[in-house]
């Protein structure tokens, strides 16, 4: 379940960001499943976490931070108010179909401290634990959005109301089919290739969950027998089509061991490959 499985009505998620921005002057954004941001209102991050980000480990531990949430969201499924690295208030809500958490919606970059000296002194800290020290930014990048902690609890409901309202109206939605279709496209053309877990996990920038639950729901078989069948049935082309030997074409379509392949083979098909390919000739 990578971006590509999912449907997103981008227009109509940013005018609801853009009202939730409105109403409670707070930036929040989308992230597919795995943490990669989709949408952000305003697009831009508040000067202090900007400054932070501009620093690669910054920008590595603000990435971490939310990382952490995801997989909190992801255990729990339920919305989570949490202090980030830098001390300061983030909130994360899972987007759950069917009970699949298929994204996330954030909002944060503010304080629940009415002391902004304090606050100030703070966010300094962060930054010189960063190596920083001589390279202080002007005190504007200290200035950070106050919001009362009985405010943080009204917006994070608010937030929580929609989650359900994006799935109300379908402004997210899972396109299992299009996964699948993507999945066996790229294995047809990558047949000969290594086509471990970890490689699909990789390509697709799925985890190894999600790739197995996804196969478990949409194909006949798991992944792994999925791929031997795919094999087995451009072996059975090749037979058909070509003078290939055997051996040659059990190379062709990712068998590295001959042997396994011919097992495999009459297994699947009942007959060996050579006997296959007698029986085509014997009918042609």
């Amino acid at each position: 379940m990578d971006s590509l499985t999912l449907n997103i009505n981008k227009a109509e998620i940013m005018n609801l960001m853009r009202d939730f921005n409105l109403l409670t002057g707070i930036k929040i954004a989308l992230f597919d499943p795995y943490g990669k941001e989709i949408l952000s209102y305003p697009k831009q991050h508040c000067p202090f976490c900007s400054y932070i980000r501009s620093i690669e480990e910054g920008e590595n531990r603000c990435l971490e931070s939310n990382r952490k949430s995801f997989d909190r969201c992801q255990k729990t499924a339920s919305i989570e108010v949490f202090t980030c690295h830098a001390g300061l208030i983030e909130t994360t809500a899972p987007i759950v179909d069917n009970g699949t958490v298929i994204a996330y919606i954030m909002f944060g970059q503010i304080t629940d401290n009415p002391d902004t000296a304090e606050v100030s002194e703070h966010l300094k800290k962060t930054v010189l634990s960063l190596g920083r020290q001589s390279r202080l930014p002007d005190k504007e990048i200290y200035k950070t959005t106050y919001k009362t902690a009985e405010q943080i609890r009204a917006a994070a409901k608010i937030l929580e109301a929609c989650t359900l309202y994006v799935l109300l109206k379908n402004m997210i939605k899972l396109q299992h089919k299009t996964f699948i279709n993507n999945l066996n496209r790229f294995l047809l053309d990558h047949l000969s290739e290594d086509l471990s877990v970890n490689r699909l996990t990789a390509e697709f920038n799925i985890s190894k969950t999600k790739l197995y639950d996804s196969c478990n729901k949409h194909l006949p078989t798991g992944i792994a027998e999925h791929i031997k069948l795919l094999r087995v049935e451009e072996a059975k082309k090749y037979l058909k089509e070509t003078n290939l030997t055997v051996h040659e074409i059990s190379y062709k379509v990712g068998f590295c061991d001959y042997n396994y392949f011919c097992r495999v083979f009459k297994k699947t098909v009942g007959i060996s490959a050579l006997k296959y390919r007698k029986s085509l000739r014997s009918c042609s």
